[in-house]
């Protein structure tokens, strides 16, 4: 028993000493002023307990992270010949298809006779998104649409 004794002695001492290491020993810097000290302590501010109940939320707001969106695209009538169409976030590129980063689009696909229809699903945070088609005829250059998010779950953007 004596062993376990001293074993705990031990350790509360070296609690009590890395407490007074880790509090910066004491005179920490505070008022140096020589006055007397009241003898109470601060009690530190305490943020106030926030409850599910605290939450604002508009009524038809569904807290979804996504939306959808179903394109349909028919460029049929601009060409028929074998193409390529990628979707992506527009939102850094602003238009400029040399800062868009195609590794990161949330399409890419062929068109058949220049039709396709796909189904997206969006994060919010994408607030416009960008359609470049590559058409496969020489000195063609691609075309480019875009959709502005309309805050609706689900979007509907024919492109033609």
């Amino acid at each position: 028993m004596n062993h376990f004794s001293n074993s705990f002695k031990s350790l509360v001492l070296l609690t009590a000493t890395a407490a007074l290491f880790a509090c910066g020993g004491g005179d920490g810097g505070g008022d140096s002023g020589g006055g007397s000290s009241s003898g109470g302590s601060t009690a530190p501010a305490v943020a106030p307990s926030l409850s599910v109940t605290d939450l604002d939320i508009a009524a038809e707001n569904n807290l979804e992270s996504v939306y959808e969106v179903d394109v349909n695209v028919d460029i049929s009538a601009i060409s028929t010949e074998k193409a390529f169409i990628s979707i992506c976030d527009n939102g850094t590129a602003k238009g400029d298809l040399t800062k868009l980063d195609f590794n990161m689009c949330l399409l890419k696909s062929s068109l058949v006779d220049g039709k396709g229809e796909f189904d997206l699903r969006v994060a919010n945070h994408c607030d416009e998104l960008i359609a470049v088609i590559w058409i496969m005829e020489k000195d063609r250059a691609p075309l480019t649409y875009t959709l502005t998010h309309n805050n609706q779950k689900q979007t509907y953007w024919d492109i033609n």
